[in-house]
């Protein structure tokens, strides 16, 4: 969806417990991308390893921007409750 396709959170309907279920493991999905992506990038510098992460964000159609608003912005990656406050700003900007 284009951003201007986009409904704001009070005109969408209540998630279903299904729904809810896919976005969980939709935002795990993320986190353990960004959390390998942060581990080969800044403590390993593993180009090699880096690359074939990047490609696979690529083949799954992940979304650039949220990994890089959660890699850039939060400083504890092993921190859920942060990554998930951080992850919750971006997906509000995406609905306005």
């Amino acid at each position: 969806m284009t951003r201007t396709q986009l409904k704001s959170p009070a005109s969408m309907p209540a998630a279903t417990g299904s729904e809810e279920c896919r976005l969980r493991n939709d935002r795990q999905s993320y986190f353990q991308m960004v959390q390998g992506l942060v581990e080969a990038q800044f403590v390993l510098a593993d180009q090699e390893l880096a690359h074939r992460l990047w490609q696979e964000v690529a083949d799954r159609d992940m979304d650039t921007g949220r990994i890089i608003h959660l890699m850039y912005g939060c400083w504890f990656h092993e921190n859920l409750e942060e990554m998930r406050e951080l992850d919750d700003a971006y997906l509000k900007l995406e609905l306005c």
